[in-house]
């Protein structure tokens, strides 16, 4: 087993996980520049590396897990004291790959997002984004933006302005408006076989800001981006015993009754 291993070189844990890999005589090499002949990688930071990681395979179909070692991490989902046990099960075949929609975005700005596609304003004044799918009109947003979500990319930004969570298996797309001034749009979930056409609007002619993941740019007013599903999917590895809901109920508190914690 050949193990491509991301992180940043001044994580102060990083000895943590390469003694570890060391141990079990894993073969690894740090941050290669192609994954080509590796049979799996490991993301060893927080969910931005999780994401630099996606963005450096270049779509490789090899899995990934994801090791935390900041502070929530949800993408990373194992934590920094499960990481022998983690290995241990890998190095056994104890785990399962996830398959998870990835978002391709064309136009403006192009690339792959695992998470999410936005646009936003760049100053004070709001954006208009008007928005359609399968080249019918759905609306016009008036907000601060709109995110679009992938399944893996909904306990993130489009959780916090009140999108759906999504299983990872679902296959959708959330398009999530950000402070919208018309307060009866709100999230929608359209299927991950749709095209999604975003048309940025903004005052004075300004600049808006487009991100793909934990990247952005600015972008002209009047800019228009073809949003759809990539040809190939993200791999995800689960360890034995790790399930989305479990992250869920550790990470998020899900369901916790704050009443019964004295």
């Amino acid at each position: 087993m050949k193990i491509a291993l991301y992180s940043r070189p001044e994580n102060p844990a990083l000895p943590v996980i390469t003694e570890q890999l060391e141990q079990r005589g894993l073969p690894y090499t740090l941050n290669p520049s192609s994954v080509e002949g590796y049979d799996l990688a490991l993301s060893f930071g927080g969910d931005g590396t999780f994401l630099s990681t996606v963005r450096k395979m270049g779509g490789h179909p090899i899995p990934i897990l994801g090791i935390n070692s900041g502070r929530l991490g949800f993408m990373a989902a194992v934590a920094l004291e499960e990481i022998a046990t983690a290995l241990d099960e890998l190095h056994e075949g104890q785990y399962t790959v996830e398959e998870r929609t990835l978002l391709q975005v064309a136009g403006d700005a192009c690339g792959l997002a695992a998470n999410e596609f936005t646009l936003q304003k760049a100053g004070t004044a709001m954006i208009s984004v008007e928005i359609a799918v399968d080249g019918e009109h759905v609306a016009t947003y008036w907000a601060d933006g709109v995110i679009v979500s992938t399944s893996t990319g909904s306990t993130a930004y489009s959780m916090s302005v009140g999108g759906a969570i999504l299983a990872p298996g679902c296959r959708c797309f959330i398009l999530s408006p950000i402070a919208p001034h018309n307060l009866n749009i709100r999230p929608l979930v359209v299927p991950d076989t749709s095209a999604i056409r975003l048309t940025v609007g903004t005052r004075n002619g300004g600049e808006a800001i487009a991100t793909i993941d934990n990247r952005e740019r600015m972008v002209a007013n009047g800019s228009t981006f073809e949003l759809s599903r990539a040809d190939h999917r993200l791999r995800v590895i689960r360890p034995a015993g790790n399930s989305f809901y479990k992250t869920l109920r550790n990470k998020l508190l899900w369901g916790v009754d704050a009443r019964n914690s004295n």
